[in-house]
């Protein structure tokens, strides 16, 4: 999955994002979807296709824009619906 140009230009509500390696442990490294802005330049984003749950307060400079060529509906360890890059 190819990033797309990660300056620091405001995310818009709607966009798929990932995160960034540092935030993996904590978050799974998969799709989310920008929720909105939490307090600029903090967003707050959802799994793509999870159970609802946000994660709030999340830096800009930790949320890659991402245009996915093809992504794959997966069920995740504790049984919630994730899409991940195919």
């Amino acid at each position: 999955m190819p990033e797309v140009n990660r300056d620091e230009r405001a995310l818009e509500p709607g966009e798929i994002v990932t995160i960034a390696p540092a935030l993996a442990a904590e978050m799974s490294e998969h799709l989310y979807v920008v929720i909105d802005g939490f307090n600029d330049p903090r967003y707050t984003v959802a799994l793509l296709g999870g159970d609802g749950y946000q994660w709030p307060n999340v830096a800009r400079e930790d949320i890659i824009p991402v245009t996915p060529q093809r992504i794959v509906r997966v069920t995740t360890g504790d049984g919630t619906t994730a899409y991940a890059p195919a």
